[in-house]
């Protein structure tokens, strides 16, 4: 499970427990029974189940009169939006540091991420796909007429750790990263003809 998954889980968990407690709440309530701390309720919103505490208002008809509930509750839920809207969009830094990937993708000429293996018609690209299955790689596309695949390497390996790896592939005839061309720059050739 991603990161993400796992704090969406937690969101859906808190705000079904939190709905809950405000039901069982209001039916104590109702019995004259010994009840859930309005901290506790408070609490469970403020840890993330602002929304179950608002639904739980609602569909009870429980704390709607009470001003820290009836004030509060809404408050809680606007500032986690306004907290998840800002973690979620890009920094002037993370968008500085993309630039300068970009720039550096540039400058070295050739894909951060990206690489081609070119494979034996005879062997077949067989051994080729288990390799990728195995190493985790994505493949970007697949030239039919060269017998070459361009891979995607796995996030925490580099591209020259993926580049060792796929030379040693049987069938495996080159592997080479996937060179990047500026159109605004002159075109040069890489040597002469005699």
């Amino acid at each position: 499970m991603t990161s993400k998954q796992i704090i969406l889980v937690y969101l859906i968990l808190i705000n079904i427990i939190t709905f809950i407690m405000y039901g069982i709440d209001k039916l104590k309530a109702k019995h004259g029974k010994w009840r859930i701390p309005e901290s506790t309720l408070l609490g469970l919103a403020v840890i993330g189940g602002s929304i179950g505490a608002w639904l739980g208002m609602r569909t009870w008809h429980h704390k709607t009169m009470h001003k820290k509930f009836k004030y509060g509750i809404p408050l809680i839920l606007m500032l986690q939006v306004v907290l998840v809207l800002m973690t979620s969009c890009k920094t002037k830094q993370s968008i500085e540091q993309s630039e300068a990937a970009i720039e550096q993708q540039l400058v070295s000429g050739h894909s951060p991420n990206v690489f081609l293996v070119m494979y034996d018609a005879n062997v077949g690209k067989e051994p080729l796909e288990k390799a990728i299955k195995k190493y985790k790689c994505e493949v970007v596309y697949e030239y039919n007429m060269l017998n070459c695949l361009a891979l995607k390497k796995p996030k925490k390996k580099s591209l020259e750790e993926a580049i060792a790896y796929f030379k040693t592939v049987e069938g495996v005839v080159s592997v080479d990263y996937d060179n990047t061309i500026r159109l605004n720059d002159p075109v040069k050739p890489k040597s002469k003809v005699k």
